[in-house]
């Protein structure tokens, strides 16, 4: 679960919390960061253009847009200093700018109304400066204007998330770090179109899907050929360690530190996909995966008696568990978290030793994760050579309560000749094929892919049901509506994520259906044949 992810169960963190929409507050600092990130934008595509690459500060803008919604998660301190070097990245690129533009007699084009921060800078004086400016935006933006604003900005929050992962896996995909810039740029224009943010918003979906590829090729590379495993939940007497989120290199790395030593590890969250990889399915340390479900944090973190590490980019609602036992690898560490350096994991090591770990083990039902490509080659052709009225493709992610009843009655109504593919909801059915790829959209693009080879996208008896709407959810239905998908059905969706009326608009514009009862919603398809 990334930064800017959003899960709708009915009992989550933001349930917990009370409070499942943007802040005010929130809304003012995202307002002026992204001031700074476009104008950085606009003087590194300028140096660009003068063959002059500043790599670092392109990765810094990329990773700044990626926890944008993390800033809530952040001390003063912590808010601050993100902020003073954003604005260092800014300064720093205009005077190179106007450095180049010197030495190769260019008459620059500098930009108007640049920000400007001091040391005299606090976060009130932030807080009034994004108030000020959301309100000028937005008296001056058409509806139209607003919506593909928000749309773009969607996108490239997607994208940018995809591109950190990259980065962390040693690549550098340098178009869609450029298209990514320039979307951003848009913004510092006096006169936008609607058909210019439209057009960056599917340049990006595109770019989006390329880049779950990469992620893909990087993960069989490091980690082997995906298979179907049977996932431990049980717990047995030891010392233990817990990984806590989605990122698989750290989780390699707790593995390479704990080697040897009589210590166990259980991975957390969506990490869970770690055991249909051979590297981590191997591995003698770990024995198994911790926890009820994909995002009960609170309630994991506050059970397991060992140490906890928080892997990169993981939003973790931690404030009510202060107790030393947390670590991360994190660049920005939350307050009561200690921070892993160099990737020396001697203390998170030392704490686990001293943690008085499991006194008993207790045996649970395991689960099965990942999935056989030949098995499911097979079922597809299956589907194929019976010539099905529909193929309802469902997911992803653990669903919330409300969720799984309409699954289940969803599966028990389905019409005669139907088939279904769930990354999600198990009826244990012979007409659907079910496979658990946790969160991890890389390995699910790559399992979509291998359907689209036998039945096109734009085909009449293809539905899509997204049960999980994140940052990424928009991302991902502008591509397959650009690439011709009839029929997708959305469930709902948290302000959160997007603003209501945004997303009402959106769901018009581009023909989606929001998940309503299983009877009408399968009425609605076959009353459209």
């Amino acid at each position: 679960m990334f930064y800017n992810s959003f899960n709708n169960n009915e009992y989550n963190d933001c349930v917990l919390k009370g409070a499942c929409s943007i802040s005010p507050n929130l809304s003012s600092m995202q307002e002026v960061m992204y001031i700074l990130l476009r104008q950085i934008a606009y003087y590194l595509i300028k140096l660009e253009n003068s063959n002059v690459t500043m790599q670092d500060v392109m990765k810094e803008v990329i990773t700044e847009i990626a926890i944008i919604d993390a800033l809530k998660d952040f001390s003063e301190t912590q808010i601050l200093a993100l902020f003073s070097k954003q604005y260092s990245n800014l300064v720093k690129c205009r005077k190179e700018y106007l450095k180049v533009c010197k030495e190769t007699n260019i008459q620059p084009v500098d930009l108007k109304n640049i920000i400007k921060l001091s040391s005299q800078t606090n976060l009130s004086s932030l807080l009034k400066r994004g108030d000020k400016e959301f309100l000028q935006k937005y008296k001056k933006f058409s509806f139209e204007k607003k919506y593909f604003a928000e749309i773009l900005l969607s996108v490239i929050r997607s994208v940018s998330i995809n591109l950190v992962t990259l980065f962390e896996l040693g690549q550098f995909p340098s178009s869609s770090v450029y298209d990514v810039l320039k979307a951003l740029d848009l913004f510092n224009r006096a006169k936008l179109a609607p058909e210019q943010l439209k057009y960056y918003a599917n340049i990006l979906a595109k770019r989006d899907v390329v880049l779950l590829s990469l992620i893909n090729k990087s993960q069989v590379q490091n980690y082997g050929e995906l298979s179907k495993n049977q996932v431990s939940f049980s717990t047995r007497i030891n010392k233990a360690i817990m990984v806590s989120g989605s990122n698989l290199a750290d989780l390699k790395a707790v593995l390479e530190a704990v080697d040897g030593k009589n210590i166990d590890v259980y991975t957390n969250g969506n990490l869970i996909i770690a055991h249909a990889f051979p590297y981590f399915k191997n591995s003698k340390n770990l024995i198994g995966h911790f926890g009820s479900g994909t995002f009960t944090t609170i309630l994991d973190f506050a059970t397991f008696p060992g140490a906890i590490l928080l892997t990169k980019n993981e939003a973790q609602n931690i404030e009510y568990l202060y107790r030393g036992r947390l670590f991360t690898t994190d660049d920005i560490t939350p307050k009561g978290v200690v921070k892993i350096l160099d990737n020396n994991f001697t203390p998170l090591l030392d704490s686990a030793l001293q943690a008085k770990g499991f006194a008993k083990g207790q045996n649970r039902k395991s689960l099965t994760i990942g999935y056989d490509e030949s098995e499911f080659e097979k079922y597809i052709d299956k589907m194929v050579s019976s010539n099905p009225r529909m193929i309802f493709i469902v997911g992803h992610s653990e669903l919330s309560m409300s969720e799984t009843e309409y699954y289940k009655k969803f599966f028990d109504i389905m019409p005669e000749n139907t088939y279904a593919i769930s990354f999600s909801y198990n009826p244990n059915l012979e007409n659907v094929f079910t496979i658990n790829l946790a969160n991890d959209y890389a390995l699910i693009y790559k399992a979509l892919s291998q359907i689209f080879t036998k039945i096109p996208i734009n085909s009449e008896k293809l539905s899509f049901f997204i049960t999980k709407c994140d940052v990424n959810s928009l991302s991902n239905i502008i591509n397959l509506k650009n690439n011709g998908a009839k029929n997708i059905f959305l469930s709902d969706c948290p302000s959160l994520v997007i603003n209501p009326a945004v997303l009402k608009t959106f769901l018009k514009v581009f023909d989606v259906h929001n998940i309503t009862d299983p009877e009408k919603d399968i009425s609605l398809l076959f009353s459209n044949q």
